[in-house]
């Protein structure tokens, strides 16, 4: 029998991680903030929706509530809603339990844990906690626990087997995933195999080297009925070699929102890549503009826009190392990235603490800084602003921070005392309100007043280029953050050009170029080249 011929999987395929039917974000796959947002936050929504279907039809045909917690079926019967919120409650139910006890351990420690010692506690915690949290009082004897969250992903509440992968031909619109499960559909192939699987590996990296079609259908457990869906997700054609930058330059491209690809020479360094596909109609850098090696994927926190299960599964074999933040160590709302990347299959994640740096290469290294605000005045740790050196340059990646506090950067030893060359800041200056990202974790009620005025929000014009006169900056990029359609289901927003972070981009320019400064508003394509200086030049 002849061999098959080789195949290269189509740029445009779309692969999207789901857990129980959800977008596979990042507070949903940590198990104990899961288990919260499954039964706090997402099965409430489909619940509303099986009540009352018609305000939430309603409410998704007004382009203005987009990202509103109202379910869009995307086409689906409410049977079939009914039937995957079954399916949710049985193949979650791990989870839901472990939601239980964390109320019923946050209740025992309420009423029992009054100052004295806690070791008669331990007895009572409940069955999916026990063993796998430490009873803990702060420094102003509040009761507390923190879980080793090692143990949680070995626990029943990881729920490996409600994980698949959902591959689309192309790029299609769809709802937020914060608001809607993404339901089977025709157009959709789901392939039941845990994200930690190498065959995974496998599948995303024929998007460089062909491979045998009906081969790995076969080792993903792809039925005969669908491998003809399965194999039209592939041709014949090779990727176009990856073009490196002039000799002796640094290469910055701009891919969307905050995802910033750095390369030198023989270097390649990532910055929080959410990387979009090809023909979805929109002109912009993807997947198939990235080298076939990156040196460091760099991620500065644990929000969904900036940490993307979707981008990082489908490049797990092609980065070298990531760097993440240090966790605070096992708090609820502060899940640990590095645990949650080994989890899931990545082989090399390192942590970086505050003023640590990690090199990449020769000319190249990472240093995280400290992060403020963006996070609601939480105690999130799992943060921080990455500043990258290359070939003599120095970028500074200030993602979503407010900088509250002028005098901390001042502190930091060696950063004031060279001109930065580029200072990339995020101006989703108005932000959602505390219960909208972290709403499930909250223990008790907080005042609508004080809900509303903690924030996550980012800099304003005037904070950022108070922040880049006192870095010396000589050029300044705003993040594009809600101007970019190809990303709405993600980000749940999509800005009109009066929208407040446009205008503040605009603010931003008129700043900086009083003092001869440029400030320019990311979005498309963007790209700019800085000769290497050497190691003794200016």
């Amino acid at each position: 029998m002849p061999a098959h011929q080789k195949l290269y999987l189509r740029p445009s395929v779309v692969a999207q991680p789901l857990l129980h039917r959800w977008y596979a974000w990042p507070y949903l796959l940590a198990p104990q903030t899961g288990a919260l947002n499954l039964r706090d936050r997402l099965l409430p929504i489909v619940d509303s929706y099986l009540k009352a279907p018609h305000i939430h039809d309603s409410v998704v045909a007004d382009p203005h509530r987009y990202g509103a917690p109202f379910l869009d079926p995307q086409g689906a019967g409410q049977d079939d809603v009914q039937a995957a919120r079954e399916a949710m409650v049985k193949d979650g139910a791990a989870k839901l339990q472990l939601a239980d006890d964390i109320d019923q351990l946050r209740t025992l420690l309420r009423e029992q844990a009054l100052g004295g010692s806690m070791e008669s506690l331990y007895p009572q915690v409940p069955a999916s906690l026990r063993g796998r949290v430490e009873l803990v009082y702060d420094t102003a004897h509040r009761p507390t626990f923190r879980f080793f969250e090692s143990l949680m992903y070995a626990s029943p509440a990881f729920e490996r087997h409600g994980q698949c992968v959902s591959l689309l031909a192309a790029p299609k619109a769809q709802p937020f995933v914060y608001s809607s499960p993404v339901l089977p559909s025709a157009d959709r192939l789901d392939i039941d195999v845990p994200f930690d699987s190498p065959l995974w590996d496998e599948l995303f990296a024929a998007r460089l080297e062909p491979v045998d079609v009906p081969g790995l259908a076969e080792r993903l457990g792809i039925d005969d009925a669908d491998l003809p869906a399965f194999t039209a997700l592939f041709h014949a054609t090779p990727p176009a070699a990856h073009t490196p930058p002039p000799a002796g330059d640094v290469r910055v491209r701009y891919l969307n929102h905050a995802s910033v690809l750095i390369e030198t020479g023989d270097t390649s360094v990532l910055l929080d890549p959410l990387i979009g596909y090809t023909e979805d109609g929109h002109e912009h850098f993807t997947i198939e503009d990235l080298p076939r090696r990156i040196d460091a994927v760099v991620i500065s926190h644990f929000h969904s826009d900036h940490f993307s299960l979707e981008t990082l599964l489908q490049l797990r074999t092609r980065i070298g190392t990531i760097l993440v933040p240090r966790a605070s160590g096992g708090s609820l709302a502060d899940p640990s990235l590095k645990t949650m990347l080994e989890a899931l299959g990545f082989p090399d994640v390192q942590e970086l603490s505050e003023l640590e740096t990690r090199r990449i290469a020769g000319d190249v290294e990472v240093t995280g800084l400290p992060f403020l605000g963006e996070h609601a005045d939480l105690d999130i740790r799992t943060k921080m602003v990455p500043l990258v050196r290359a070939g003599g340059r120095r970028f500074l990646f200030a993602t979503d921070i407010t900088p509250l506090e002028p005098a901390l950067y001042d502190n930091v030893p060696g950063l004031t005392e060279a001109p930065l060359d580029a200072l990339f800041i995020g101006l989703e200056c108005v932000g959602a309100p505390l219960s909208w990202l972290y709403g499930p974790f909250l223990e008790g009620k907080l005042s609508r007043e004080h809900n509303k005025g903690r924030r996550l929000k980012g800099s304003d014009a005037a904070q950022a280029d108070q922040l880049a006169r006192q870095l010396n900056a000589r050029h300044v990029y705003a993040y594009a953050m809600g101007l970019e359609p190809w990303l709405k289901h993600l980000t749940g927003s999509e800005y009109e050009a009066d929208a407040e972070p446009v205008q503040q981009a605009a603010v931003l320019g008129r700043l900086t170029a009083e003092r001869g400064v440029t400030a320019e508003l990311l979005r498309d394509r963007g790209e700019r080249t800085w000769p290497v200086v050497p190691p003794n030049g200016q």
